[in-house]
């Protein structure tokens, strides 16, 4: 058997990593040449997360085959808040080879347009995400496990979301999902 292709997945917070376990899941019942190595990231600014990254990269790459590709799925509502770390944030990036999956503006917001009927909503603020969000999914909580994900989000609903999270659909065609729009 063919030795895996590992991807580097580092993630914003406990939520990403939960949504990155159901891909990871859902990638399982596809195929299995691919491994995504999910990395709990923590919080913070975007330069301050891809710098966690690098080290977390590096310190890994030394215990297996080198990553074929990484990618850091962050909320966009912190991204213009410094421009100059924002900048920096670009560079370091570009520098690493890093795909980054940017959640407009937060991981709520990019949840909801999983659900049916509402790829066209981009609430505007986080607050407003999580209250659109909240209404329509009453059960879902911040940080939730795969499993619970998996309760109401299924392939069909990462595909639709693809059709308008342009930076899911090159999430997906990295770890060869499939059938992405």
């Amino acid at each position: 058997m063919p030795q895996r292709r590992r991807i580097f997945l580092g993630c914003e917070g406990e939520s990403e990593q939960g949504y990155a376990a159901l891909l990871s899941r859902l990638l399982e019942e596809r195929h299995r040449r691919i491994h995504l190595e999910i990395v709990l990231l923590g919080g913070g600014d975007p330069l301050a997360i891809i710098q966690t990254a690098e080290r977390q990269i590096r310190q890994r790459a030394t215990r297996a085959t080198p990553f074929a590709a990484s990618v850091i799925m962050l909320d966009a509502d912190r991204r213009d808040v410094h421009l100059q770390r924002r900048e920096d944030a670009r560079a370091l990036a570009s520098r690493l080879g890093l795909h980054l999956i940017w959640q407009l503006p937060c991981h709520e917001a990019f949840l909801l347009r999983h659900l049916v009927n509402c790829g066209h909503l981009h609430p505007t603020t986080s607050a407003l995400a999580e209250a659109e969000l909240s209404k329509r999914w009453p059960r879902y909580e911040k940080g939730m496990a795969a499993a619970r994900l998996a309760e109401r989000l299924d392939r069909a609903a990462v595909l639709r979301a693809a059709i308008v999270e342009e930076d899911l659909r090159q999430l997906l065609a990295i770890i060869e999902f499939g059938d992405a729009p």
